[in-house]
């Protein structure tokens, strides 16, 4: 009954030191994200436009929710 008891506690004991690694562990860094260096927009009725961004420019939010059509 002593092997069993050594047994459990050794586990629990390997979980705890797991656990307080994971604990402390630093979280890694972000990488960057890349910013294109230009952009293809497409306008009313289809046409395109090169839009070029700058480099110190960060990337607007982009969001799939349109603006409301305005009545009239």
């Amino acid at each position: 009954m002593r092997n069993i008891w050594a047994t459990v506690m050794a586990t629990w004991a390997l979980f705890a030191v797991l656990a307080v690694l994971a604990w402390t562990r630093p979280l890694p860094a972000p990488a960057p994200q890349q910013v294109p260096g230009a952009v293809v927009v497409t306008g009313k009725n289809g046409t395109s436009h090169l839009v070029v961004v700058q480099s110190g420019a960060t990337p607007a939010h982009a969001t799939t929710r349109t603006s409301p059509v305005p009545a009239g």
